[in-house]
């Protein structure tokens, strides 16, 4: 029997309460594809954030894929959007789910709200080194759905220099 997906570890019965096909992709993810419109702020400091983190390039209805492949330790997710392309790695740690990216690791509070999956970002860390928040890039989503798929808005901040990127569309699953 294959192990729980992370967000079910994480969250519990309370995957459940999630709509549509997000619950059933995030009880057993595997791909899905979408488009979503990535928007970059000005300003020096969003430059460096969109580029240290990786961000994806600007755009509207940039042609979207991601692709889970679960491991004993978490899930591997592979995401292109448009010609952007990035890896991360999640898995549970305590109550928190850990996101790494290169030479980040962030941690998140994930919660069920009125079906949607939210998730709010509590620490960061580069280089193994715990970020104070008034200088850490700061992740905020959301994603909500129906039985077709879900609108995803994700948002990233930086508390001392203000927004920095948002990407925001529509992902539909693929089931195997």
């Amino acid at each position: 029997m294959a192990a729980p997906s992370v967000f079910r570890s994480l969250l519990r019965e309370k995957l459940d309460s999630v709509c549509g096909s997000l619950q059933r992709f995030s009880d057993a993810p595997q791909g899905a594809s979408g488009t979503l419109t990535v928007t970059h702020h000005p300003g020096r400091m969003a430059r460096f954030f969109i580029w240290i983190l990786r961000l994806p390039k600007e755009g509207e209805n940039l042609v979207t894929r991601i692709s889970v492949k679960s491991n004993p330790r978490g899930e591997v997710w592979n995401r292109s959007i448009g010609s952007s392309r990035f890896v991360t790695r999640h898995r549970v740690v305590g109550d928190l789910l850990e996101e790494r990216a290169g030479l980040f690791r962030f941690l998140h509070e994930v919660d069920v709200q009125q079906g949607a999956l939210q998730y709010r970002q509590v620490r960061v860390y580069f280089l193994g080194i715990r970020l104070p928040r008034n200088f850490s890039p700061i992740i905020d989503a959301e994603a909500k759905g129906d039985e077709h798929g879900w609108k995803l808005d994700l948002v990233v901040s930086c508390p001392r220099c203000g927004p920095i990127c948002r990407y925001e569309g529509w992902v539909e699953p693929h089931w195997r």
